[in-house]
């Protein structure tokens, strides 16, 4: 953050530096301008009072010494000095000390010709402005603006005392200005240093809603995503742990009994179905974990086919008999003497359908039933899965969608790590349908979905 905030100081100040100079430089050229216009000004009306004197000496036949006193106040000033020439180049009325040095012989020469002549330069090593033209009858004037060294010093020391001012307030200005502008990605900086060692726990203060705070409003969302996944992965690992330490658990119980002979030979049958029926549930774990990233990596491709959904419930209820006869339920189709041609990937529907009428069993209490009602309509069936379970609270409905979520934390009532359903969504999905969820506490929990039936069976039912 150091580095930005050096550039952005740096920055401000050579622009604001560099857009001063070009100021100065500017106002410098107007002064120069407006100066010598002011002497041009100044040797125009000078011109114009000694032609005035020069003609009434003339007229009036003065004297060297009438015309020289009339002329006098003209001929020196404080900041100029004028020089009359006759057309020889010779100098006339000289009241003012002169050193024909002081005038060029090029300057006078042009005059001479009757050029208005206008030069700068320096005398005695100070900077000066000379102005050279014929006025009454022969004479050549010549005005000598001196001193204006310390006219263009008295001009850069201002503009240099104004650039020092403005400079240290600048200055001022920006550093404060620089550190505001950073602050947040200084902080930002220092809380991205904690959510790489985990700690989600501060966030970015935005107090605007310029581009930087909307960075932050961006960093706050990433860490709250970032600290979902870090939930979610807790979750993930302690539920895979736990769920695969059980069953290993049995299973390495139950072979230890039968390798030191303390089972009776006539119920070691009995043990291995326990296995069998532990090493399907570490099976079925790998294949949902497989199964949730491969869908959420949108790596499953569906393969649609025409087929009978009826039927495939009925093998499906077979399938699950053993579940079923543990706790005495019973799954029926409603109604299960028709056929209900479906177009959809049938081992993903029936893996949904595993899913959802599984996790039907695993609320149910012993000796109830679980509903399968297939609902036929123009062109789609509507497919509701019922139990008479414990239901799920409101604030529960929108999460059991979540992947590790469990409406029940507590772990020896529920089996699985909370990714059935989410596999069920992924799967609806892929199937570009929506499954709904109805619960009521007590009374039990609806799933409802649509497929679409196949064409020629849905033309037929809208023929009948």
């Amino acid at each position: 953050m150091n580095k930005i905030f050096s550039k952005l100081f740096f920055s401000y100040a050579l622009i604001i530096t560099s857009l001063f100079i070009i100021f100065g430089l500017i106002f410098l050229y107007l002064f120069h301008v407006d100066l010598y216009e002011d002497f041009e000004e100044t040797y125009t009306h000078q011109q114009q009072q000694i032609t005035k004197v020069l003609t009434a000496s003339e007229e009036f036949g003065w004297t060297e010494e009438e015309t020289m006193a009339a002329l006098e106040p003209m001929l020196d000033e404080k900041d100029f000095h004028v020089f009359l020439f006759d057309a020889g180049g010779n100098r006339i009325f000289k009241d003012v000390s002169f050193d024909h040095g002081e005038i060029e012989k090029e300057l006078l020469e042009k005059a001479e010709s009757g050029e208005y002549v206008a030069k700068g330069g320096r005398t005695d090593g100070n900077l000066s402005y000379m102005i050279a033209s014929p006025i009454e009858g022969d004479v050549i004037m010549v005005m000598v603006f001196h001193d204006l060294s310390h006219a263009y010093q008295q001009v850069l020391y201002m503009i240099l005392l104004t650039f020092t001012i403005t400079i240290a307030i600048a200055g001022i200005i920006i550093w404060f200005l620089s550190a505001k502008i950073t602050a947040p990605l200084r902080d930002m900086n220092a809380i991205a240093l904690r959510y790489a060692k985990g700690d989600f726990s501060q966030s970015v203060e935005v107090s605007s809603k310029d581009e930087i705070g909307q960075l932050g409003e961006s960093f706050n969302h990433m860490a709250a995503e970032l600290n979902s996944l870090e939930e979610t992965r807790k979750a993930f690992i302690a539920n895979v742990s736990h769920d695969l330490r059980t069953p290993l658990t049995s299973i390495k119980g139950f072979l230890i009994a039968l390798l030191d002979d303390t089972i009776p030979a006539e119920q070691r049958k009995e043990f291995y179905l326990l296995m069998k029926d532990e090493t399907e549930r570490v099976i079925k774990l790998v294949n949902d974990t497989l199964d949730m990233s491969q869908l959420e990596a949108g790596h499953v491709t569906l393969k649609p086919t025409s087929y009978n959904l009826t039927k495939q419930l009925q093998l499906i209820a077979v399938k699950l008999e053993p579940h079923l006869s543990n706790k005495q339920l019973e799954i029926q189709i409603i109604p299960d003497n028709l056929e209900t041609m479906v177009v959809a990937d049938r081992d993903r529907i029936e893996q949904a359908l595993i899913n959802l009428l599984q996790n039907a069993i695993q609320v149910s209490s012993n000796h109830q039933y679980i509903q399968v009602f297939l609902e036929k309509k123009t062109d789609e069936v509507v497919v509701r899965i019922m139990d008479h379970g414990e239901g799920i609270s409101e604030e529960n409905l929108e999460k059991i969608w979540e992947r590790f979520y469990k409406t029940d934390k507590a772990r020896s009532s529920k089996t699985g790590i909370g990714i059935g359903l989410s596999i069920v969504k992924s799967i609806m999905d892929l199937h570009a349908t929506t499954i709904e969820v109805e619960s009521k506490v007590g009374e039990g929990t609806v799933f409802s979905f649509t497929l679409p039936l196949m064409k020629q069976e849905s033309d037929y039912e809208g023929k009948g």
